[in-house]
């Protein structure tokens, strides 16, 4: 069994494991092999941007440096939010208990997904007792982080006949238009000659 979480809401609780769903069983995948005029497979290389020099793959890397260009330790770094103070540490969702919050189905609409977990239980109970729940249309929230960081994913528990799953990701925020349409302006002060037939128009 793998690592455990422990879910609470209110004064009910669950115990489970998560196994990371290979998106590729999920969607499939594509493997794009290049070859050349012989059939022979092709190694993958980037060119800089000298045009000349050939880095193969594999031999690149991303880099912190200061100012003067020189590489600094990440080791040396840490994080603070914007008023300058230093950032808190999110525990790993296996060090504490994670609270449940119920969720809606725009929630769930609205979560761009990026890992999928399933929960796996040693007790039969507890997962009978957490799919009850959730087969009556009911959604959970929570914030998930697998090991301590300094920000934690959105995620959303949901059931289905192959098991109870958390959809991992960030939460996405839509900025709407208002639905109103402008005021129609009426003026009132019609000139009287507009009345009067223009008989040229006949």
């Amino acid at each position: 069994m793998s690592r455990k979480i422990n879910f609470t809401t209110g004064k009910q609780s669950w115990q489970a494991g998560i196994t990371k769903v290979d998106r590729n069983k999920v969607y499939g995948y594509i493997d794009e092999e290049v070859t050349d005029i012989n059939g022979d497979p092709c190694s993958i290389a980037n060119m800089l941007d000298d045009g000349n020099t050939i880095v193969l793959q594999g031999l690149t890397a991303m880099k912190t440096v200061d100012p003067d260009n020189k590489e600094v330790d990440k080791k040396s770094l840490k994080a603070v939010y914007m008023d300058g103070t230093d950032a808190d540490i999110v525990p790993s969702s296996f060090q504490e208990d994670v609270k449940l919050s119920e969720a809606t189905i725009d929630d769930l609409f609205d979560l761009e997904v990026s890992s999928i977990y399933q929960l796996g239980f040693e007790d039969s109970e507890q997962e009978e007792s957490l799919k009850e729940e959730l087969k009556k249309g009911k959604l959970y929230r929570f914030i998930f982080n697998f090991r301590a960081g300094y920000e934690g994913a959105d995620a959303i528990l949901l059931a289905n006949n192959e098991g109870i799953f958390a959809l991992t990701g960030r939460m996405l925020e839509f900025a709407y238009l208002e639905n109103k349409a402008a005021d129609i302006i009426i003026d009132d002060d019609d000139d009287e000659d507009d009345d009067e037939m223009d008989f040229s128009m006949l």
